[in-house]
């Protein structure tokens, strides 16, 4: 069975952009033309592909050929890239999916190097830690900063150290509501600064000090890891930040930590597609160099 390209490709640009308008406009086609295209293959390999929904999705079976129309897409550039004709071609572009406070701490690290070693460029999707792997699983990204120790099926797996969060306050919020302990009543009244609903890094922080107790506090929802800081220095709450962000507060006494060794290490991983490809190499290698500053434990080098 051959399969065309063409229609590979706008499988891949769908399930890459959520929807067939926009995997026209990027594809530089109409919608009309994009479903024929989708069509077509589904009616050449006799599977649903792509599930029609807001965002669409790629079905298990759609998985499995969006990986080789983004694999063979990489290949491509690299082979035009050692032929010396890369220039004259349209850039390769890696979807990758990066953890909120990685993004604002040390992966733009990753980015810069990454720029310096490759023509190639980013298309990264922040989502939290806990969440990356199902982009990687659902073929929407290529790569992905994520808290899954296990591989993903069809990936290579990488330990890339812990992201240290602290919980902090400012030193007025700890004298209103810490001032008699950081205990099941007073974090049962403190305000905490939430990220989104997939954040429990406040929640786990809490609970082992609830040891059972309800934890239903007034809760200030917050999707900006910089809004976090900016709100803890205001004294609007406590919360989990990472402490690359806060150190120079914290040594300042601008902000304070809930009690002594308030911290909580999140281990990270970096996985990616198994494809033999220089571009992907290029991007492994610069992840692994950023992600030297964080948090080193035995046995937390690359797999």
């Amino acid at each position: 069975m051959n399969l065309d390209h063409a229609q590979l490709r706008a499988l891949a640009a769908v399930v890459r952009e959520g929807s067939f308008e926009r995997a026209a406009a990027a594809l530089h086609v109409t919608p009309s033309a994009v479903s024929q295209r989708i069509k077509a293959l589904e009616d050449r390999v006799g599977r649903l592909l792509v599930q029609r929904t807001s965002p669409a999705t790629a079905t298990p079976d759609g998985r499995v050929l969006v990986q080789l129309a983004e694999q063979a897409a990489l290949l491509e550039h690299d082979a035009l890239n050692r032929l010396g004709v890369a220039e004259d071609t349209p850039r390769a572009t890696l979807p990758v999916a990066v953890n909120h406070d990685s993004l604002e701490t040390w992966f733009m690290d990753a980015a810069i190097g990454f720029a310096a070693r490759t023509r190639a460029t980013l298309d990264l999707r922040a989502e939290d830690q806990d969440h990356t792997a199902e982009l990687l699983r659902s073929g929407a990204v290529m790569g992905a900063v994520t808290t899954l120790a296990e591989p993903v099926q069809g990936c290579r797996l990488h330990a890339l150290g812990s992201m240290r969060y602290a919980a902090t306050c400012s030193p007025e919020f700890h004298r209103r509501y810490f001032s008699g302990g950081v205990n099941a009543q007073s974090l049962a009244a403190a305000p905490v600064l939430v990220y989104n609903r997939k954040d429990a890094l406040q929640g786990r922080f809490a609970r082992r000090i609830m040891r059972g107790a309800p934890w239903q506090p007034p809760v200030w929802w917050l999707p900006s890891a910089r809004a976090f800081v900016r709100a803890s220095l205001a004294g609007l709450g406590w919360t989990m930040n990472p402490l690359p962000l806060v150190q120079a507060d914290l040594d300042a006494g601008r902000l304070v930590l809930l009690r002594a060794r308030a911290f909580e290490d999140t281990p990270l991983y970096w996985q990616h597609w198994r494809v033999a490809s220089d571009t992907m190499s290029a991007l492994t290698d610069a992840v692994l160099d950023a992600a030297r500053g964080l948090i080193r434990r035995r046995g937390t080098g690359a797999e």
